[in-house]
């Protein structure tokens, strides 16, 4: 069974709490000695980001859902003003942008909470390919001081030299463990336009640029009033 329950519950804005990194110790340290490679973990953790990540953003959407059908309400009623009636309805406009802004500044938001999600999930892998590389390192002094030992009985009893003392051992860089966790896709490194994709609120968007210049409606707020 997996030992990986840590992905979100466990993580704190943007590092690790003391129990994460000691389970993540303990479990290296244990895979260490009995020769289980990093990337086992390493697939643990990324399958519980993925999963922690999907669990955000739905979550996210669903605690605002409301605000998101502000938005197409407000997205139909610009494209039926302009396009149809032929209308300017400035106030109608300031107030869908006003809508749109913080809409995107809360998908940031999420998005930022996702992000340090996975700067978590690295420091729990780092913390657990620490502690399995140096297990692993012990394991196989170890493993070379029986052979030695071995060797030398051997050699004590047909008579023969015993062998020379191999180099030490160095320990190896953590860095080449082998564990990696992919980053997080566009959905949490790109624009924070998450379900503005329909076309009507596209139309609106487009509306919106040409009313108040593309930087203003990316950024701005505008106004909440009435028509």
């Amino acid at each position: 069974m997996s030992e990986v329950k840590s992905v979100p519950t466990d993580y704190g804005r943007s590092r690790l709490t003391a129990r994460t990194r000691w389970r993540a110790a303990r479990r290296g340290k244990r895979d260490g000695r009995a020769g289980i490679g990093p990337e086992h973990y390493a697939r643990q953790l990324e399958r519980g980001l993925r999963m922690a990540l999907e669990d955000l953003r739905s979550r996210f959407v669903t605690r605002n859902a409301a605000h998101i059908d502000r938005v197409h309400a407000e997205s139909a009623r610009i494209v039926t003003e302009y396009d149809h009636r032929r209308e300017d309805v400035p106030a109608a406009l300031a107030r869908f942008g006003g809508w749109v802004s913080q809409w995107r500044t809360e998908v940031t938001a999420c998005q930022q909470r996702g992000l340090a999600l996975a700067a978590c999930a690295d420091q729990e892998l780092a913390h657990y390919e620490a502690a399995w590389t140096r297990a692993r390192h012990r394991a196989e002094v170890r493993a070379r001081r029986r052979a030695r030992r071995e060797a030398v009985r051997r050699a004590d009893a047909r008579g023969e030299p015993r062998p020379e003392l191999p180099e030490p051992l160095e320990p190896p860089d953590p860095d080449t463990a082998g564990g990696i966790i992919p980053a997080p896709d566009e959905i949490w490194t790109g624009a924070p336009d998450w379900m503005l994709d329909e076309a009507l609120v596209r139309r609106a968007l487009h509306i919106l640029e040409q009313r108040i210049g593309p930087a203003a409606a990316a950024a701005g707020r505008g106004e909440r009033g009435t028509r």
